[in-house]
């Protein structure tokens, strides 16, 4: 890979070659190792097409909601319990909840509710209430320990709602998941998933990469896919923790790029959809440049469990979590940030998570996103390059990975 011109990067395979800008996702294909007066003649008529663009805050789409911070599992590497984060010590009661919905009625437009824990399950009230009166898509994330006929018949009535359950793959993948008393959850989840699937619930995973699952994560998201069938994927690198266990949750980002690159040909042949594959992908086929990945800028919308509003309730656990306000957060992400401003992949990354930015890093960027985009980047360019000259309609090739 080589930059050209401000804009624009060349992408090399054999005698091929991608001129590709940054801005605008633009596309120009050389064949025939072309020389470098052509190849530099076609990057300056590509440049010439970038537009101006500038971060805009969007309108709000999105609200997430922490219904309890309890939970019935001690994880080892448990984002709440391993940075004692500012916990309100009561679930979400009857009337908080219903000023969230009445919030969410009023404000949003064919939206998302998202719901949160701890374990949210814990507190069905709450979410039976959100599930009942918000008929927009509801994504619940929970540990999958927790079930009932009554859950069961409410999600299968409710297919806008997506129970996204925690497993890290099989067995030996799994047991850094664990109960109270330090039993590990794999043999409960596990049942739990088949009686879901039984009852027909609208099932997704969320599965968390460490060093010590990184080497197999292809093999993992066959076992999702094929042995427990579901095909709504999470695969994420883990939030920074300020206790114990850092040694397994600071990832070899290099091994989780070769990976996801394996697991991508495999979304794609078998129509999986897989999160962190799709956001990064999608820019390149929409043309919608991703300023943020983090929602906080403007589109979402955080309650604690006692209906108080936040940016993060991870950075509301730092002594100085005051500095971090809205102009914080637009002055760091990719398109603002200087430390961005040479990266080819600054259109598909949005910057990471701003916690891991601010508490890993000193440039505001989660950095291993440095390393993740451009690895991807590479790879989705050479597949809609293929698509292209086969004359696939990519919308149809890349259906499942477009957002």
């Amino acid at each position: 890979m080589k930059r050209i011109t401000k804009n624009v990067f060349a992408f090399w395979k054999g005698k091929k070659t991608i001129l590709f800008n940054r801005i605008n996702f633009q596309r120009v294909y050389l064949e025939n190792n072309s020389s470098p007066i052509l190849l530099y003649k076609a990057a300056k008529a590509l440049e010439k097409k970038t537009p101006s663009i500038k971060f805009k805050p969007f309108r709000l789409k999105k609200v997430r909601v922490e219904a309890t911070p309890e939970c019935n599992c001690r994880c080892d590497y448990c984002l709440i319990y391993k940075n004692n984060l500012k916990q309100v010590n009561s679930p979400m009661d009857r009337a908080v909840t219903k000023k969230i919905v009445a919030f969410y009625q009023k404000n949003i437009k064919h939206g998302s509710l998202m719901i949160i824990g701890a374990e949210p399950l814990l507190n069905w009230p709450a979410v039976k209430l959100f599930i009942k009166k918000i008929k927009d898509p509801i994504k619940i994330f929970s540990n999958g320990t927790i079930i009932n006929q009554e859950i069961l018949d409410t999600l299968r009535k409710n297919q806008n709602v997506k129970l996204i359950i925690s497993l890290d793959g099989r067995r030996v993948d799994n047991r850094r998941r664990k109960f109270q008393n330090g039993k590990e959850t794999y043999s409960t989840v596990l049942k739990n998933i088949k009686i879901f699937r039984e009852n027909g619930c609208n099932l997704g995973i969320a599965c968390l990469c460490t060093n010590e699952n990184v080497g197999h994560l292809y093999k993992i998201a066959k076992f999702f896919a094929n042995n427990l069938r579901i095909k709504y994927l999470g695969i994420s690198f883990p939030h920074y923790i300020k206790k114990e266990f850092r040694g397994i949750t600071d990832l070899k980002v290099e091994k989780y790029a070769e990976q996801m690159i394996k697991i991508f040909e495999f979304a794609v042949k078998n129509k999986i959809y897989v999160d962190q594959l799709a956001k990064r992908f999608s820019p390149l086929v929409t043309g919608s440049f991703r300023f943020y990945a983090c929602k906080l800028l403007g589109e979402q919308k955080t309650f604690y469990p006692n209906g108080e509003e936040t940016f993060c309730t991870k950075i509301d656990s730092l002594n100085n979590s005051q500095k971090y306000n809205l102009e914080y957060f637009q002055s760091v992400i990719p398109i603002n940030n200087e430390f961005c401003q040479n990266c080819p992949a600054i259109g598909i990354c949005g910057g990471g998570c701003f916690w891991d930015g601010i508490t890993r890093f000193k440039n505001g960027v989660d950095e291993r996103e440095c390393i993740l985009n451009n690895r991807l980047l590479e790879h989705f360019l050479w597949n809609i390059y293929f698509a292209d000259k086969k004359k696939i309609t990519l919308g149809k090739k890349f259906k499942r990975l477009i957002l």
